[in-house]
């Protein structure tokens, strides 16, 4: 598993590096010509780091999806279960690894303004988000790695329309369900920004974050069974590929 890890990783290494360059790059530009308020710069620099995830995510699904077409790569003994996991847990680490640079970077600010520009409860809000979006992210990576693994099993034309048509259908389908069950869209993801603003004139700050998110145990359930047939059915479609 490790090995598989690290050569997806090698194999993009170049492109994720040079990417983090230049988030680096411009989240400095940003910080030393913004002329702003605090808050603004943040929510510059939290669009930055999501954009980032989620060009992360493509380099995760461009992995798989090179991998199902490799020769070479199904002559290697791997189990099929290895090939599906490698990459989401390579994408789980990349995601680690921006929230480390953002935290340092949270660092330089608490330095630089003190700890004082911070909302009341941010860490518990903050840490909750932060898990939040890293399950989601990759419940949607296996959505689209399993369109990819679909339509890599079907001898047709215009792959990248079919890999479209079922990241469409899948994310609507759970979608739906989810509205039925839960009475809302995509409840994880949801509650990941679930949360309120609330002005405090007795703190430094001046504002408060409360979490309003409703109670997650039924929806982790729900799109961890999700996740695992996901991961069930595309170990039996890779497998399928191989025998052939």
């Amino acid at each position: 598993m490790l090995k598989l890890i690290s050569y997806d990783f090698r194999r993009s290494r170049d492109r994720i590096l040079a990417v983090l360059v230049i988030m680096i790059l411009f989240q400095i530009g940003v910080w030393l010509s913004s002329g702003t308020t605090i808050e603004e710069t943040v929510s510059i620099h939290l669009i930055v780091y999501f954009v980032v995830g989620t060009i992360f995510l493509f380099f995760a699904a461009f992995s798989y999806n090179s991998n199902l077409k490799s020769y070479s790569r199904r002559l290697i003994p791997v189990n099929a279960i290895y090939t599906v996991l490698s990459p989401l847990l390579l994408y789980w680490l990349l995601l680690v690894s921006l929230l480390l640079i953002g935290l340092i970077h949270l660092g330089l600010y608490v330095l630089l303004y003190s700890v004082d520009f911070m909302p009341a409860n941010f860490w518990p809000v903050a840490a909750y988000s932060a898990l939040q979006c890293t399950w989601s992210a990759g419940l949607i990576l296996l959505m689209v790695m399993f369109a990819c693994t679909v339509a890599c099993s079907i001898p047709l034309k215009g792959k990248v329309w079919i890999t479209l048509a079922v990241v469409a259908v899948l994310e609507n389908g759970v979608a739906y369900l989810e509205k039925l069950l839960f009475n809302n869209y995509f409840v994880g993801l949801d509650n990941a920004f679930r949360f309120e603003v609330i002005k405090a004139s007795e703190l430094p700050s001046g504002i408060e974050l409360v979490y309003t998110g409703s109670d997650l145990i039924g929806v982790l359930a729900f799109e961890a069974g999700v996740a695992v047939l996901l991961v069930y059915a595309m170990i039996l479609m890779i497998r399928k590929r191989t025998e052939i």
